[in-house]
């Protein structure tokens, strides 16, 4: 992207065209931001003001067994206007009512698809006006309670940045719905020839989004916001009355990016056939002892122990005897301790594209407050170094390191991963790594050892069976197994089901014993919720985690806790395909 972006600005400049001059919209926001500095009431003007909007269009078709299940396509221009009064040491965010306001609204939520550069400036003059009034409101009320408290923060409310001109091609690709529409039918009959299965859904989604912003600091922003995937979810019930589930996603950051229909089908068919043979399974039995996690599970383990834990949340000011539970992240507080064994080093590098050829959905350009990521060492030797940051100052990092992702609550912008990269300097083979495994095992005379290949991450499980799962727990922890076995020391291996963690967060990171020289890719949409759930939250970003499999000495599983619902009284009506 940076190499086009240069090419298209230097075309400009060329011509003797201030990149984006014919753009409609990007005139009118920049016209409208240069008015906004006539806003003043009570000897207040606003010292930031930013437009943001996204032109998107997207198709999603979700179909079962065949069947078209629900559709639907789109064409919206979503606007963001955000206004910021009093300074930078001291302004209305970071307040508990920083997003409550009185007055009316008069703004619409959607902006006009037509360039028409009148209506646009009226509707962000609107927006304006209302984002500038209820700044003043927040800063009133934040001022109020920060008189009846004491604190011993001492941090900045917004960090200073250098603003970027980037303003990349404007393509849009037509999304063919027809050809969405039958890629999902087509895939979902996979499900057909699994009469276990009781019920499966597969959701084809294509989106083309050229995102705007412009703020009064001088950035000027224009860049392409795509994404496709297919995602497969399926669950079946056990003998006993339980329920397992998978799920398959597909990512990429263009809908020609995806693989073969033929692929994703095939991929579809394993995790169909892992639930088939996790219906027969028994049901695992309370174990302490050496744990692989192989492949996939190393990377999502890593991206919910380590990467998630990085995005540290600032307690919000609000009034005396009016505490607010924020939940503190696992790794806030820590830096300078280490968390990983010495031989590890992680970096998050969202500038890299690719990876072994393949797109990587957790490279971008600029993040979503207009600034340029780098790649960011994370840990060193085993020894955390930093968070990620938006602008939002935190305790330990005070200024952006470009992974404000997506919009958050209170004036803020939520930190999130993009490209991270685990490596471990000291690695073996996979075969050796096995082989360590079943050799701890012998150690301790344990009749077998885990493999988990696995994860639930990010969560496809009902509200029923998340209940179910951490039942007892005082925190989620790491999710679910989904595909767990028993290894015997012969080398045979048996999978099992209806297992959870007892006991493993991000603190049992520092006590792994061997990763392999073999580097995984997992990819997920981030949204900021409990166990990134998928269909949960407003926004997502992309994260791509490439870590090695991971050997623990001691992990405690056990069973699920808590009666099973009954099983259907009915077998299934057959299914012919």
């Amino acid at each position: 992207m940076k190499r086009i972006a240069a090419v298209f600005l230097l075309a400009c400049v060329l011509n003797g065209q201030t990149p984006g001059e014919k753009d409609v919209v990007l005139r009118a926001m920049r016209d409208e931001i240069a008015r906004a500095r006539q806003l003043r009431l009570v000897d207040e003007p606003p010292y930031f003001v930013e437009y943001s909007l996204d032109d998107g269009e997207f198709y999603m078709g979700r179909a079962s067994l065949g069947a078209l299940l629900s559709e639907r396509s789109s064409r919206d221009r979503y606007p963001r206007v955000r206004v910021r009064v009093g300074d930078p040491k001291l302004d209305n965010s970071n307040h508990i009512a920083s997003d409550f306001y009185r007055g009316s609204r008069f703004d619409p939520f959607r902006y006009p698809l037509e360039d028409n550069y009148d209506t646009l400036r009226h509707c962000f003059w609107l927006a304006t006006d209302r984002a500038y009034k209820q700044a003043l409101e927040a800063l009133a009320r934040k001022k109020s309670s920060l008189k009846n408290v004491s604190s011993t923060e001492n941090l900045a409310d917004f960090a200073a940045s250098a603003p970027v001109k980037l303003i990349l091609p404007n393509l849009r690709k037509p999304i063919d719905g027809a050809v969405w529409r039958e890629r999902a039918r087509e895939l979902s009959r996979v499900f057909l020839d699994y009469p276990e299965i009781a019920a499966s859904d597969v959701t084809a989604y294509a989106s083309q989004t050229i995102s705007y912003q412009v703020n009064n600091e001088g950035a000027d922003l224009r860049f392409p916001d795509n994404m496709a995937y297919y995602r497969a979810r399926a669950m079946a019930i056990a003998p006993d009355g339980s329920k397992v589930h998978d799920m398959v996603e597909v990512l990429a950051p263009e809908g020609q990016q995806l693989p073969a229909v033929s692929d994703v089908k095939a991929a579809i068919q394993k995790s169909a056939d892992t639930l088939r043979a996790l219906v027969k399974a028994p049901v695992g039995e309370s174990y302490s002892g050496p744990v692989l996690f192989e492949g996939t599970a190393a990377a999502q383990y890593m991206a919910q122990a380590l990467a998630r834990n990085l995005s540290v949340s600032r307690k919000p000011v609000t009034d005396p005897d009016r505490p607010i539970n924020i939940p503190t992240g696992e790794l806030e507080g820590r830096i300078g301790s280490r968390i990983l064994p010495e031989t590890f080093d992680v970096v998050d590098d969202p500038t890299q594209a690719t990876w072994r050829g393949r797109p990587l959905i957790g490279s971008y350009p600029v993040d979503a407050e207009g600034v340029v990521p780098k790649p960011l060492p994370l840990v060193e030797k085993g020894v955390l170094k930093t968070y990620y940051a938006s602008r939002q100052p935190v305790v330990g990092v005070e200024a952006s390191n470009g992974h404000g992702r997506i919009p958050g609550s209170l004036g803020g912008v939520v930190p999130l991963p993009g490209v991270v990269f685990v490596k471990a300097a000291q690695a073996v083979t996979a075969a050796d790594l096995r082989k360590r495994l079943l050799e701890m095992g012998k150690a301790r005379s344990k009749p077998y050892v885990i493999v988990i290949r696995k994860l639930d991450f990010p969560s496809s499980a009902s509200n029923e069976e998340l209940a179910r799962a951490y039942r007892g727990l005082q925190r989620a922890g790491i999710t679910v197994p989904v595909m767990a076995y028993k290894v015997y020391p012969d080398g045979r291996e048996e999978l099992v089901r209806g297992l959870r963690f007892r006991g493993m967060d991000a603190r049992t990171m520092k006590d792994i014993a061997a990763a392999s020289d073999e580097q995984h890719l997992f990819e997920y949409f981030e949204n900021a919720a409990p166990l990134a759930r998928v269909d949960a939250g407003g926004y997502v970003a992309g994260a791509s985690i490439i870590a090695p499999s991971l050997l623990f000495e001691d992990v405690e599983l056990e069973p699920f806790p808590g009666d099973l619902p009954k099983p259907p009284i009915v077998p299934p009506p057959p299914l012919a395909n």
